[in-house]
């Protein structure tokens, strides 16, 4: 646990005590996020300090030793949910004031409601606002139903709220008029270095890696890719990585395979590891993202860091991260998404030179920008 040396009576007075709570960071993007901004924050700014709130043996205690840095090891070990939840909201506040936080940031949609000090929220998850647009199982869309509740609260107890794309930005604006002037964009950065190896289309498959649920939009690119085959019967076989977040819909898409006897052309990965979904990301002749509902979509800046062609949906905020790097499909229409499979598989000179621009393209997601645009945000707030 760092130390904090004493301030001069004028560093006092430019001096930020900014506080995180870390404790949601524990499954998919949240370890990505807070694994890369907490560095990033502290290469960026010794000045301020950070006052962490995370779970004992949480790995950057070790990670990140700084004196502007102070881990405050609060609960046990992976808590549940609902522990996190109510630690946050009841023992937090006491915390902060303890402290003598100037500010709050939680990088999730959850204010905490009872903080005795300004307070940030990051809007990092789409799925709450569209709750009511895709066939959920009934217990996921209530949980979603829970979560819109309690992020539209958040948003207008915030002092300021940061969306990690445009498209979160306008989605956020358009359910909620009126904040537009509180809030600020500041992307995900991303998280593959730039001295990854080029190992393209060692492995001749058609890859694609999302969790198992209706706006990741599996389905729709399982009947595109059945089409392909009709084409072409000798396309590569598609592997999905993934967890299965709605069994519901998991069982629609195994009835498809079923169906079109595909099972022989398509693999299940499973949930992959993050270091080996990159080296099959690296690997793979081709990568496509179906994707419907993202806020800054890791698994797609990662992609375009892996020199591999990318096809993707054409859903905000896709076109927004890929720009003219990624071939873009209607995620809605399996002829249009068996199309630009088929020219991304077709057209090799052109996919190399999308290659290079994806590769580009990533790198202007830098975590040092995050840092730095998040530091901007708590000037604006103090």
């Amino acid at each position: 646990m760092g130390g904090v040396c004493a301030p001069s009576v004028v560093e006092k007075q430019n001096t930020m005590n900014i506080a995180m709570t870390l404790l949601s960071g524990v499954g998919y993007g949240g370890v990505t996020y807070f694994a890369n901004l907490i560095p990033a924050l502290a290469a960026n700014d010794k000045k301020n300090h950070y006052h962490l709130f995370v779970s004992k043996g949480h790995p950057l205690v070790k990670a990140v030793q700084q004196d502007n840095i102070i881990f405050h090891e609060c609960v046990k070990q992976r808590p549940s949910m609902l522990k996190r939840f109510l630690w946050e909201q009841t023992m937090l506040p006491f915390e902060l004031k303890r402290n003598r936080i100037d500010i709050l940031f939680t990088a999730k949609n959850l204010n905490i409601f009872f903080a005795p000090c300004k307070t940030i929220i990051s809007i990092r998850n789409a799925e709450p606002f569209a709750y009511r647009e895709y066939e959920n199982n009934w217990r996921l869309t209530i949980l979603l139903w829970v979560k819109w509740q309690f992020t539209r609260w958040s948003v207008w107890r915030a002092d300021h709220t940061v969306a990690v794309s445009q498209a979160v930005k306008d989605r956020l604006t358009a359910r909620l008029p009126g904040i537009g002037k509180n809030v600020s964009v500041v992307y995900n950065g991303n998280p593959v270095p730039p001295d990854v190896p080029v190992q393209t289309g060692s492995l001749d498959v058609i890859l694609s890696a999302s969790k198992f649920v209706a706006y990741a939009n599996q389905l729709n690119l399982l009947k595109g890719y059945a089409q392909l085959r009709q084409m072409n019967p000798n396309v590569p076989p598609l592997w999905l990585a993934g967890g299965i977040h709605d069994k519901s819909y998991f069982r629609k898409i195994q009835k498809f395979i079923s169906d079109h006897s595909l099972e022989q052309s398509v693999k299940f990965l499973g949930l992959v590891p993050h270091t080996r979904l990159l080296e099959l990301m690296r690997q793979a002749r081709s990568f496509v993202f179906p994707s419907t509902l993202e806020s800054c979509p890791h698994t797609l800046i990662e992609a375009m860091a892996c020199h591999v062609p990318i096809a993707a949906s054409c859903t905000p905020p896709m076109p927004e991260i890929g720009q003219d790097a990624i071939l873009y499909f209607d995620p809605q229409d399996p002829n249009d998404i068996a199309a630009t499979m088929k020219r991304l598989l077709d057209d090799a000179p052109a996919a190399q030179q999308r290659v290079r621009s994806a590769r580009a393209r990533a790198d202007t997601f830098t975590w040092a920008n995050t840092a730095r645009g998040l530091l901007r945000v708590f000037e604006r707030v103090q």
